[in-house]
């Protein structure tokens, strides 16, 4: 089935893009040229330091400081608009580190998902291109035997283990970890109102694009990625912020007792 593929694919997609922008502390920030720059030659201000103190540090030296705000966040939403897996993807998801999660993902014509984990279930709504899409003439008749009604399942069947892993907002930014890398530090901008600084990075054909906040913790704001298989643009908001997944009510078909 494409769905656990495809959650697979976002996850990896934005792992590696953001750790394409990741620095190790212990063995020294590249500058722009590549050189390494000693520890204790670090700049090292607050992360609640205004813009400007963060702007002062190397390109390097900025992605490591939004590696570990990132690292930091207890929750967060996490939007993405792109190609995924050879096909148009939509993702928006709120999650955060005790496992719950709210929100939905779309797949052009393929159909669109809605997600809810709350304690050791897991409830999702397909709706009708998407069961025709994903499971053939078993999907056809899922489609008319379920329908748009909400379904639920234990979070850590087989089936849906992937989706689960989404609503963790630890799994989530288990890609933000630190390593070797030559960042470019670019010109501050905003994001939604917020000001931001840009790094760079070119990995082939793909170039990354990250803003990074210069205001309270510098977590990411945006990527854009440019070129490649997989274009696309990722969002990060509400950080810290509480997740509201509650259960959906009503007619809801139980997955587990269709087995």
């Amino acid at each position: 089935m494409r769905s656990t593929t495809t959650l697979a694919a976002l996850c990896a997609v934005t792992a590696l893009a953001l750790t394409a922008c990741g620095a190790d502390d212990d063995k020294g920030d590249a500058d722009k040229s590549g050189q390494s720059v000693s520890a204790s030659s670090k700049a090292t201000p607050s992360t609640k330091a205004p813009g400007s103190e963060l702007e002062k540090l190397t390109g390097p030296q900025i992605a490591n400081k939004a590696m570990k705000a990132m690292k930091s966040a207890t929750s967060l939403t996490t939007a993405l608009d792109g190609t995924v897996d050879g096909g148009p993807m939509k993702y928006h998801m709120s999650s955060a580190n005790n496992g719950e999660c709210v929100g939905n993902m779309s797949f052009g014509t393929e159909g669109k998902v809605e997600l809810v984990k709350t304690g050791d279930l897991i409830y999702m709504k397909f709706d009708r291109a998407f069961w025709k899409s994903q499971g053939g003439a078993d999907g056809a008749a899922a489609a008319d035997s379920i329908g748009e009604r909400w379904t639920k399942s234990k979070a850590s069947g087989s089936d849906f283990k992937d989706f689960a892993s989404a609503c963790d907002s630890d799994t989530m930014l288990s890609g933000f970890e630190a390593g070797p890398n030559l960042a470019r530090k670019g010109k501050t901008t905003t994001v939604d109102g917020k000001p931001a600084i840009t790094l760079t990075e070119t990995d082939g054909d793909e170039t990354y694009t990250t803003y990074v906040a210069t205001e309270g913790k510098p977590y990411i704001l945006k990527m854009v990625i440019k070129g490649g298989k997989e274009p696309g643009t990722v969002t990060f908001s509400g950080f810290g912020e509480p997740v509201d997944a509650k259960a959906p009510t009503g007619d809801i078909v139980d997955l587990d007792a269709l087995d």
